[in-house]
């Protein structure tokens, strides 16, 4: 995981643009998901140092994440691969996903 978290963000650096991927039809920002209501993200629209925490953190293109609840200031609070993620409501905000099938 860190091989591909270090390969992702020095891919990242070296192009010094926000990274985003095109979106289809059936994909919304994280914002607009209902609490436990599992996801896959699509892509991230950051610059490239706000990308890097987040990959580092488990957050990458492909993962599941689920919004399980909100800090008291209103902040997301996401679960992926079984840790508990705070983002800003602002970083939230540029996170595309779509609505993850049934296993």
């Amino acid at each position: 995981m860190d091989k591909l978290v270090r390969r992702v963000a020095a891919r990242i650096r070296r192009s010094r643009t926000r990274v985003t991927t095109t979106v289809d039809a059936d994909s919304m920002m994280l914002p607009d998901v209902p609490l436990r209501q599992t996801v896959e993200l699509v892509s991230i629209d950051l610059p490239a140092d706000e990308v890097e925490p987040l990959l580092e953190r488990g957050v990458l293109p492909g993962c599941r994440m689920c919004p399980v609840r909100h800090s008291p200031s209103g902040d997301p609070i996401l679960l992926v691969d079984g840790l508990l993620i705070a983002v800003r409501r602002e970083t939230a905000g540029c996170l595309c996903v779509k609505l993850a099938a049934e296993a």
